[in-house]
């Protein structure tokens, strides 16, 4: 197998646990089976389903191939998606950047294989390090060369990638059978799926009392018999009866045609393929995409080009590929109109002859013949001698030259005499029962050299069939790699810098994926929107000496007026980490250390049942108290209760979140004032209250760091009765926060 790991930015070390294609979850029998048929060994076959690669198995789609290579990773890692993004709320803003990314897709491939590519946690620095590269890689190749490319309509060619067919529709062929005395050779037509292509029958030597009788009733009955054994001593000599030893048995020998109809089929993307190559090949950019150009062969695609330029786009041969066939091929389409002329011509020249001659009949002759009583045989016996070798004579004559008409062998000859009818009458009409036979044996013969052209072009084509198989596994790699390019291009992204010794993230210049999108829409429509604001944020220990006026803090407090942009804010910090944790091109100019879990906790439409309320709880206890490196996205909390008790709650939340060095927090908040009553001196140095002043509804963001908006809110009740309970319940931990936080409450 000629692909590569670096077509998928997936791990190149040795598994972690040992892996069969016996316990790969997924993977039945058959597929098994098909996978080991393909690849020479298990190993093989092992590193495609690691690199997604198995979709050029036939059999096995690309979608089953990216889900098995999904698999192989999240085992071999031991990470999965649900691991780092925690929250149903992050999970949605994941799928949403998904769906940007997927616009600038032309393949279902790409689209399915984004799916692959996840937010890794801090421990994968390395794996999106590679990513990185990989991808950075793609963005400069779009920057230098996609207008180039799009003059040239390389994005449609890309699109046609989808449409390549594997033979899956292939339709019985009921003029063939295949008959043989061997189970090695019937299973191998069950395991290659065969005898669903094919008519097949089993036979037992043993019982067949006359074999040249029993041959030939197949002889007749199909166009093409096809014996596959090794018992051909006792196969009589038809000329439509072919025999292949079970060592030569194939797809190509038995049912060539599933092979030349995939390059029928697919002739057009093919050209496609081949189009894509030369644009790409015509680039020179060896520096870029090397990684696919060194796995173009040039003398395979130029024979895949003429081996597909000799079918049209049924799998038919056309025409001028091979003289005889063609020659048969007009004869079976012209039977019938030439049976009719070689009537027409015995007719009009009977008619001519005897119309020319003086024909002589006795006296005696005439009076029997007005008898009323005659049969028409009685009354041919009055048709002179000479008349009868007249129209004898004629219709041998006719029959000649249908004979070469059909260019029929010596042997076949005798087929035309058995066209004279039994009873001559005129006009004189072919015996239509022998013309049904002939016409069965000049179908026999075309189908049968038809059959052996075919089987001689399958040969040639499957040395082409894996080739093609693999360029098109190529071409759909080139098209994520393009995808992802032109995404960032359209986006203005870029590669994020990771910083090992240093935790949270810093980022100037984030524009929303959501707002750029719709400027990008409108600029399609050529509507003069102004462009949308970024934005700059920072959490943690990364900074950035030019913005010097920024605190750095673990914990920030988002506070401003309603429609000011707060959740859009939240919402575009999470996106550009979520970007730059998948390893790919990121918002703006972003810094940042890569999280174990992201959560996100969207605002709630109303204050929380109890039991909700309780739940809630709960969580934010058992992810503060986690020793992983979190962030933790939050939109309004508050709104889970009433204010006063709101500010409480938080108050024990944010302190319960600063006892853990390893999590980080932004969280949206009407109640900054509030909460700052609660804090102690050592809280706030690592708490930072960020304000958003709102210039209008546009959605556009301004950053103010350390601003405190004024706030109208008056406390009132407290949920003081859940807390108490739970203050008497769970671990020690929990009971303590819990205590801690009805204290608030009594103070």
């Amino acid at each position: 197998m000629s692909v590569t790991d670096k077509f998928i930015s997936l791990p190149n070390k040795s598994p972690k646990c040992t892996f069969s294609l016996e316990n790969f979850p997924g993977i039945g029998k058959k597929i098994r089976e098909k996978l080991l048929n393909y690849y020479s060994n298990e190993n093989d076959a092992l590193k495609a389903i690691q690199v997604g690669a198995v979709g050029c198995v036939p059999g096995i789609s690309f979608k089953q191939a990216l889900k098995f290579a999904q698999t192989y990773f999240e085992l071999t890692e031991e990470v999965s998606l649900i691991d780092v993004l925690v929250t149903p709320d992050i999970t949605e803003i994941y799928d949403n950047v998904i769906g940007h990314i997927e616009k600038y897709a032309r393949t279902n491939y790409s689209k399915l294989k984004l799916r692959l590519y996840f937010p890794l946690p801090s421990h994968k620095i390395q794996l999106i390090k590679e990513r990185q590269q990989y991808f950075y890689k793609s963005i400069q190749f779009v920057q230098k060369h996609s207008q180039n490319l799009k003059e040239r309509g390389f994005s449609k060619l890309l699109s046609a990638l989808d449409n390549l067919k594997q033979g899956e529709d292939f339709p019985k062929i009921r003029s063939r059978i295949i008959i043989t005395d061997s189970q090695k050779v019937e299973n191998f037509l069950v395991e290659e799926d065969i005898i669903s292509s094919i008519v097949f029958e089993k036979i037992n030597f043993s019982k067949i009392t006359d074999n040249l009788k029993f041959f030939q009733n197949y002889s007749r009955n199909f166009d093409v018999v096809i014996y596959c054994g090794d018992h051909s001593e006792k196969i009589p000599a038809f000329s439509n009866l072919i025999t292949i030893p079970s060592k030569n048995m194939s797809i190509e020998t038995l049912v060539p045609e599933k092979i030349i109809r995939i390059f029928g089929f697919n002739k057009n993307i093919i050209q496609s393929m081949i189009r894509i190559v030369v644009n790409l090949k015509n680039l020179k950019e060896e520096k870029l995409i090397n990684h696919f150009l060194s796995h173009f062969d040039i003398k395979k695609i130029r024979t895949l080009k003429e081996n597909t330029s000799i079918l049209d786009e049924k799998g038919e041969i056309l025409s001028k590929i091979d003289s005889t066939l063609d020659e048969f091929r007009a004869i079976a389409d012209e039977f019938s109109s030439l049976v009719g002329e070689t009537e027409s011509w015995i007719n009009d020249q009977i008619q001519s002859e005897i119309g020319q001659r003086s024909i002589q009949i006795q006296g005696k002759q005439i009076l029997d013949l007005i008898r009323t009583d005659l049969s028409i045989e009685q009354v041919r016996n009055y048709i002179p001698v000479e008349v009868d070798e007249l129209i004898e004579e004629t219709i041998h004559k006719g029959l000649e030259t249908l004979c070469k008409q059909l260019h029929l062998g010596k042997q076949d000859q005798d087929l035309t005499l058995n066209l004279i009818p039994e009873i001559i009458e005129f006009p004189i009409q072919l015996n239509t029962q022998e013309c049904d036979v002939l016409e069965k044996k000049i179908s026999a013969r075309l189908n049968t050299h038809k059959y052996s052209v075919m089987v001689k072009i399958a040969s040639q084509l499957s040395e082409t069939y894996e080739y093609l198989l693999q360029l098109h596994q190529i071409l759909l790699e080139f098209d994520f790699f393009y995808t992802i390019g032109t995404f960032a291009h359209q986006f203005g992204l870029s590669i994020p810098q990771i910083l090992e010794k240093q935790y949270g993230f810093f980022g100037t210049n984030l524009t929303n994926l959501e707002l750029k999108s719709e400027k990008i829409s409108n600029q399609d429509s050529k509507k003069n929107d102004p462009e949308p604001i970024p934005i700059t944020y920072q959490l943690g220990s990364c900074t950035d000496s030019k913005i010097p006026e920024i605190t750095p803090a673990t914990l920030c407090l988002l506070t401003g007026s309603n429609s000011g942009g707060k959740t859009m804010c939240i919402n575009t910090c999470s996106q550009a980490i979520i970007l730059a944790q998948m390893g790919f091109p990121s918002l703006g100019d972003l810094k940042f250390h890569p999280f174990d879990e992201l959560y996100y906790y969207k605002k709630s439409s109303g204050q929380l049942s109890a039991g909700a309320f309780e739940t809630t709880l709960l969580q934010f206890v058992q992810l503060a108290q986690s020793p992983k490196l979190k962030i933790v996205f939050a939109d309004e909390l508050e709104s889970i209760t009433e204010p006063n008790a709101a500010s409480k709650v938080l108050s024990g939340i944010f302190s319960l979140l600063l006892q853990n060095p390893n999590n980080f927090g932004i969280f949206v908040t009407h109640l900054a004032e509030l909460l700052q009553t609660n804090f102690t001196a050592k809280q706030k140095n690592s708490i930072r209250i960020d304000g958003i002043e709102a210039t209008g509804l546009d959605k556009n963001l301004h950053l103010i760091v350390d601003r405190n908006p004024r706030f109208n809110y008056v406390a009132k009740s407290t949920p003081e009765l859940i807390l108490t309970r739970l203050a008497k319940s769970g671990s020690k931990e929990q009971q303590l926060f819990f205590s801690t936080i009805l204290k608030l409450f009594n103070h």
